[in-house]
């Protein structure tokens, strides 16, 4: 008599077995993945700490935070001394209070990352810098790490009305032309995911060169050009002289799309007069980033202090030891 042989499992219900096993393998990989990013990349979690979403009605996608205090180690290198990242109650990276008026020239500067001071403690960037050259001045940061030349005017727009600036600075660099990014308070708190998008930035630039093609296309130098109209426009209606600064050359290319303002007929240095409590200038900072090392992808020490000599001697006229112009009288110039 023929015994019966036990039935085997249906193909469908190996292929489910299947599909959930590699579904929960592939689930304890991605755990295994941000565990070794939150041990070896400590500058994501410093990244996350900084910034928070803008409210619904805001432009910019995100702003830092108010009361932050981070000790950033680095994103790319490896600090041996953390960096201070501290922001003030009113979103500014600051360690003091920025009240609504002041005494002293007051001088706002707006960017990304490089304006923010990415790479250096708050007492070496280039902001701090021009305060010890002229103690009559006050520089206000406005850098955020991310912005775009969108955001960047957005910026601007938001916070030039309430602070009484007596000069404006915008330190353009070669990713403004990017899109602005976006930011969701959720995957910003993975390691992986934050440490991925870094590393796919880093390989695109090394390795691939539509990338490149695309940010030094036409349309990506009619994009900046539209933002750019936008921030002298938008300093020309509060009569707030604004330096437009760069530390790419390729960056001028943009400026024959300027319309608000001929920019070309400006040399490198130079501010034009303009209209009677507007005037607009130029400043090429390629040779200082380019000559000085880099700490994480960023200006160095000698970077921001060049910057901020340059800046101060195009300010006040020439001058070593002002950040002034010749006409203005403080309170030591009276």
């Amino acid at each position: 008599m023929n015994e019966k042989l036990p039935s085997q499992p249906s193909r469908s219900r190996q292929r489910a077995f299947s599909v959930i096993t590699g579904f929960i393998g592939l689930i304890l990989a991605l755990v295994a993945l941000e565990i070794c990013g939150r041990i070896f990349l400590p500058g994501a979690r410093d990244l996350e700490a900084l910034v928070m979403r803008a409210p619904g009605n805001d432009s910019r996608a995100y702003l830092l935070k108010p009361g932050a205090r981070v000790g950033f180690r680095g994103l790319n290198d490896r600090f041996e001394e953390p960096i201070d990242w501290v922001v003030n109650a009113q979103g500014i990276r600051s360690d003091r209070p920025i009240a609504p008026k002041s005494g002293k020239f007051r001088i706002a500067t707006f960017g990304d990352s490089e304006a923010f001071g990415w790479s250096m403690p708050l007492k070496k960037t280039f902001q701090r810098r021009m305060e010890q050259i002229d103690q009559n001045i006050e520089v206000i940061n406005y850098g955020t790490p991310g912005y775009n030349a969108e955001n960047v005017a957005d910026n601007m727009e938001e916070v030039l009305d309430g602070i009484d600036a007596d000069f404006a600075i915008y330190l353009a660099h070669k990713n403004d032309r990017n899109p602005p990014l976006t930011y969701s308070p959720i995957l910003s708190k993975s390691y992986l995911l934050v440490g991925a998008r870094f590393a796919y930035f880093r390989l695109k630039r090394q390795f691939f060169r539509k990338p490149e093609a695309e940010r030094y296309s036409p349309e990506s130098f009619k994009y900046f050009a539209s933002q750019v109209d936008r921030m002298i426009a938008i300093a020309r209606s509060r009569k707030v002289p604004l330096l437009i600064s760069y530390l790419s050359r390729r960056i001028p290319m943009a400026f024959p799309q300027l319309r608000e303002f001929d920019v070309r007929s400006l040399k490198d240095g130079e501010m034009d007069v303009g209209e009677p409590g507007f005037r607009v200038g130029v400043l090429d900072l390629e040779h200082g980033w380019k000559k000085y090392p880099r700490v994480d992808f960023h200006m160095g020490a000698e970077g921001h202090r060049e910057t901020a000599e340059k800046f101060c001697a195009l300010i006040s006229g020439g001058r070593k030891d002002r950040c002034t112009p010749p006409h203005w009288r403080g309170p030591s110039n009276q």
